[in-house]
């Protein structure tokens, strides 16, 4: 079996053609990148956290090809609601869209561009309908700047270029996941969080309300039949597999 590098552990995986859980930090219960990428290919949603040093979160990621209007109430319900499509430099040139701000403080150096919205076949711009298309607009061949208005309500990310291996974020991921899936390289992404319980009778909820952690992850993943990956994982495939390919 081959050794797989995950998070500063080696452990033993099964090959890959094989299906298999792998195990982060002795952890059971996250899948194989080939299983990402195929649950990827059909149009499914899957989980991906980052390092437990960095941001250690989980997003829920889509093709922004697949994201339909169901798909996106989905994610509206599930996550924070902050919807982000991962973009390509050479795309956020295309269609001019800039800097949200000139001078980033964000920890990770997120590239958040100005928000957008389609131009046509939307109202408001808010609706998992109203969405949902944007980021399907997003993924077209012919996609021009007159395509959105400005500003939105989807989030624009601009990925760095090199993809995981130069910035080990989600945003990248979500790219690198569109291309080895034959995808339109546009992502759509949403932090997984914690909502707490249901307070009979009053409008609040109790219990936890921060960033929903890697168990959190994945029994969410389990509960709602996603694959469950790390980038970790996914830069040992990059570098070791497909390089050799």
């Amino acid at each position: 079996m081959p050794a797989v590098r995950v998070w500063s552990e080696t452990v033993m995986l099964w090959p890959f053609q094989q299906s298999s859980m792998a195990t982060t930090n002795g952890v059971s219960g996250f899948n194989t990148i080939p299983e990402a990428i195929s649950a990827f290919s059909r149009g499914e949603f899957i989980v991906v956290l980052d390092q437990q040093n960095r941001e250690n979160e989980g997003d829920l990621i889509i093709a922004a090809s697949d994201f339909t209007p169901s798909k996106c109430a989905f994610m509206v319900r599930h996550t924070s609601g902050f919807l982000c499509a991962s973009i390509l430099p050479s795309l956020a040139a295309q269609l001019e869209l800039p800097q949200m701000v000139n001078h980033n403080a964000d920890p990770n150096r997120t590239a958040y561009t100005i928000t957008i919205d389609a131009s046509e076949g939307v109202t408001t711009g808010i609706s998992a309908q109203d969405r949902s298309l944007t980021c399907r607009k997003l993924a077209e061949a012919k996609v021009r700047k007159e395509t959105f208005r400005r500003p939105g309500h989807i989030v624009p990310l601009q990925a760095r270029e090199g993809g995981v291996r130069t910035r080990a974020g989600h945003t990248e991921a979500a790219i690198e996941f569109c291309q080895l899936a034959g995808k339109a390289p546009v992502g759509v992404l949403s932090e997984i969080v914690e909502d707490g319980e249901e307070v009979e009778g009053q409008a609040e909820r109790s219990g936890g309300f921060g960033m929903m952690r890697r168990d959190g992850c994945l029994a969410f993943a389990k509960k709602f039949g996603l694959m469950a990956v790390t980038i970790e994982d996914l830069i040992w495939y990059l570098e070791e597999v497909r390089s050799k390919e």
